[in-house]
């Protein structure tokens, strides 16, 4: 006891003792603290609940995948039919917007001298056969010589082709149809002279009638010859036809391909020139119908749709949309089987791991979510 007190009486000793006892307390309460943090730490992390989100069962089904073409109505033939010889017009039997059949009359010219010119070549014809029969004969009592003969039968096939020239020429005065159609366009009238050459009519090939687009590399592989497509017109027509050509060489500026629909229209009341939205059926895939509005964007600003694994943890899975419903759009690039996120879908992230509310059981068809495809 004195020994402390000589201790305490020392001015050095007492600070220095006053110093390591505040210290002393100092480290004591640090330790005392963070046990108390630890502790408040590791109760939020046992607060924090796992999020709630309703999701649903949905099966992939098939889906008949279709190219989308914007394309325009064309003839199957347009031909300008024109005279083969120069005349007046006598005769146009056949108004404008008429049908026609392969070899019907749609203009006639004027005969004028043609038909004595084809009589001189014919009695030319004759002459000559004459003198030609007779250097025969003559040759036969040795009294005609094979350069006679040859210059004989060179006069009469002279005038046997002057005669054929004759009546081509007076056939062709009436202008005909090449093949069953409707005239367009006439551009002359009855009394008209018209030069060799020049257009009597425009004739069109209504049937079949042929719907024409192009489409891009990337989607020309998927139409086959032969292949079946349907088409809206502008004027409300739904028809449907056949591809009968695939072009092979693109257009060099825009790098795309002509597609022709052959549709049969025997009527010929489908025409020429009507904008049109060909679709051409080009295979199936396996695809889902959701709402369009379960759709959201990743980082990278790619769509896709949230769904949930076997652990019930969300998965962002990237889709791509093959169509459009009343109801939604049908997206492929889903498993064929999803546990699909509906509600809830904005406040979680890939790997979280939440509480799930089924809307429907597992292999129970989703019909009010997915229906049939159109």
């Amino acid at each position: 006891m004195q020994l402390i007190q000589n201790i305490w009486a020392k001015n050095n000793y007492r600070i220095a003792l006053l110093i390591a006892g505040a210290i002393s307390l100092w480290l004591l309460s640090g330790v005392f603290a963070g046990e108390d943090s630890t502790q408040v730490v590791d109760a939020s992390k046992e607060v924090v609940p796992l999020t709630k989100v309703k999701a649903r069962y949905v099966s992939a089904q098939t889906y008949p995948v279709t190219v989308a073409i914007r394309a325009r109505t064309e003839a199957n033939r347009d031909v300008d039919v024109r005279a083969e010889v120069s005349g007046r017009i006598i005769g146009l039997p056949v108004a404008k917007g008429g049908q026609v059949e392969a070899g019907d009359i749609i203009c006639e010219l004027a005969a004028e001298d043609r038909a004595l010119r084809l009589a001189e070549a014919e009695s030319l014809v004759a002459k000559t056969q004459l003198d030609y029969d007779g250097a025969l004969r003559l040759k036969s009592g040795g009294y005609q010589s094979r350069t006679a003969i040859a210059g004989a039968k060179a006069e009469l096939e002279t005038a046997k082709a002057e005669l054929k020239r004759r009546q081509l020429d007076l056939n062709n005065v009436k202008i005909r149809a090449p093949f069953a159609g409707v005239v367009d366009k006439r551009p002359v009238e009855i009394g008209d002279f018209m030069e060799r050459g020049d257009v009597c009519a425009t004739v069109l090939d209504l049937d079949p009638l042929v719907i024409t687009g192009r489409v891009s590399e990337t989607e020309v592989g998927l139409l086959p010859e032969g292949g079946q497509a349907s088409a809206s017109l502008l004027t409300g027509e739904q028809v449907e036809g056949t591809i009968r050509f695939v072009e092979h060489s693109s257009d060099p500026v825009t790098r795309t391909f002509r597609v022709e629909v052959a549709v049969p229209n025997p009527g010929q009341q489908l025409r020429s020139g009507i904008t049109a939205q060909l679709g051409v059926k080009a295979g199936e895939i396996a695809a889902h119908r959701v709402p369009s509005a379960l759709l959201s964007l990743d980082d990278e600003g790619k769509v896709g749709l949230r769904i949930l694994d076997g652990e019930h943890r969300v998965q962002f899975v990237t889709v791509d949309i093959v169509g459009d419903h009343p109801q939604g759009v049908w997206v492929a690039g889903l498993p064929d089987n999803a546990l699909l996120i509906t509600v809830g879908q904005e406040y979680v992230s890939s790997g979280e791991e939440v509480v799930v509310s089924f809307e429907n059981q597992p292999g129970v068809a989703a019909t009010q979510l997915t229906g049939a495809p159109n």
